[in-house]
């Protein structure tokens, strides 16, 4: 049975205008850890000012579906572009290399009908992504992971799916540990990072290919971590054997899950799902808490689309939800999944949030806002991007620049697109030095617990 949580002790509702009109409301309950008066706690605050720079879409791709990675010097930003193919199937999407002053260093171009969907993860200098052939709004012909140098120039391209649509979250899911290159997109495949010769495969077996989801994480012991079809799963990436095992039918229910897991120092599991259930497993692999939204309802709104970050010396994880204009972000204690705080969010929200040194916490909407909150709850500031943020999730260098990708506007051809790269001066001088403080763990998207 799943676990029922209570209503928080103070729930306070934002609603982000452009004249930012602000406003909240508070009930009575035992899970919450803050109480805040509205003056308080959502001070009016937008800050304009804090652009470094801004790069709107190259050729006529139509969006930035890419979170940024950074080159390990952090002169160097690399982030994907989509076509969106329902829009306009003509020209060739890119992988892009920004310098830090937002000049561009060099380009990587796709043969016409390919787009970026997955984040860039960098390894040892060199850049690896999936891209994705698309022959409809939904089908896709094929996918392949690629390689590139720092340079730009390809190092080797493999093929890893030539079947359907199959990541409902929008984005495929690739690591890199110690020489080799991990796909998790339904199928698991690990590739020697320099070579791209094959290592391992384990294939499904379904028929039900595209109703099926499996993103992955490595944790501190070398295991890659992933939900599949109801089970939770840990794969030795030196030996290839499956090591653990959770499987219980009246714990997940037929619950599909999008999100990344995230991995805290002890190697507990933190993950969401379309169920609006968030879960944490330690590292046997047994539950040791699930957090159900209100009014939870498989494949219906509210549910958990957002990956989790962690700030472990506050012991607080943060994640976002989708609930059609109804959204909200939380911070839980990272222990005991009481509530601490949580805000209500103009537009749903899909991206992870980050965290900075100083505790701030970093995290966009399909409202165009870019939100700051501090670790008490307080909104610090935010920043009106004009454009949608569906699936890039902001990351920090340590000189405090945020860079996070756009959309266009809605219904525009990718000739007309207004997607942009965009570089903001936040307060923080780089990321919360833990294990999971954004989507796949570091700047470079290496989505490895270390």
């Amino acid at each position: 049975m799943k676990l029922q949580f209570e209503s928080p002790k103070v729930k306070t509702s934002i609603l982000f205008t452009f004249s930012l009109l602000l406003s909240a409301c508070g009930g009575g309950s035992d899970d919450s850890q803050t109480t805040k008066s509205d003056a308080d706690k959502q001070p009016d605050k937008v800050e304009a000012s804090r652009l470094v720079w801004e790069k709107l879409l190259p050729t006529t791709s139509f969006a930035y579906y890419s979170s940024p990675a950074l080159s390990a010097d952090e002169q160097t930003i690399y982030i994907g572009t989509a076509k969106n193919v329902r829009n306009d199937p003509a020209g060739s999407d890119l992988m892009v290399a920004y310098n830090r002053n937002g000049s561009e260093k060099w380009r990587y171009t796709l043969p016409n009908g390919e787009e970026v969907r997955s984040s860039p993860v960098v390894h040892n200098e060199n850049i690896y992504f999936t891209v994705d052939k698309r022959v409809g709004e939904f089908e896709k012909a094929y996918r392949d992971l690629v390689a590139l140098n720092s340079s730009g120039e390809q190092m080797w391209r493999q093929r890893v799916s030539d079947y359907g649509f199959q990541t409902g979250s929008g984005l495929t899911k690739v690591a890199a540990f110690e020489g080799q290159v991990i796909y998790t997109g339904l199928d698991i495949r690990a590739f020697n990072a320099q070579t791209g010769e094959s290592l391992f495969e384990r294939l499904c077996n379904c028929a039900e290919r595209q109703d099926r989801f499996v993103n992955g994480a490595v944790n501190h012991n070398g295991e890659l971590v992933f939900y599949d079809e109801g089970r939770v799963l840990k794969l030795d990436l030196n030996s290839y054997e499956l090591v653990g095992e959770f499987k219980d039918i009246d714990t997940f229910e037929g619950d599909l899950v999008y999100s990344t897991p995230a991995i805290d120092s002890n190697n507990n599991i933190y993950f969401g799902s379309e169920a609006g259930v968030l879960y944490s497993f330690d590292d046997n692999l047994d539950l040791r808490w699930q957090f159900e939204l209100p009014n939870p309802q498989v494949f219906e709104a509210p549910y958990i689309r957002s990956s989790v970050a962690i700030d472990e010396s506050r012991s607080t994880i943060y994640f976002g939800t989708k609930n059609n204009d109804d959204s909200e972000f939380y911070a839980l204690d990272i222990n005991d999944k009481s509530i601490k705080w949580q805000v209500a969010i103009t537009g749903d929200v899909y991206v992870s949030p980050t965290i900075g040194d100083n505790g701030n916490v970093y995290f966009s909407s399909e409202s165009n806002l870019l939100y700051t909150y501090k670790p008490d709850g307080t909104l610090a500031w935010q920043y009106d991007l004009k454009a949608n943020v569906t699936w890039s999730s902001p990351a920090i260098d340590s000189q405090g620049v945020l860079y996070i990708g756009t959309l266009s506007e809605s219904n525009v051809s990718a000739a007309s697109a207004t997607g942009k790269l965009v570089a903001i001066q936040t307060d923080s001088t780089g990321l919360m030095p833990n294990t999971w403080s954004k989507i796949h763990r570091d700047n470079q998207n290496s989505g490895v617990a270390k």
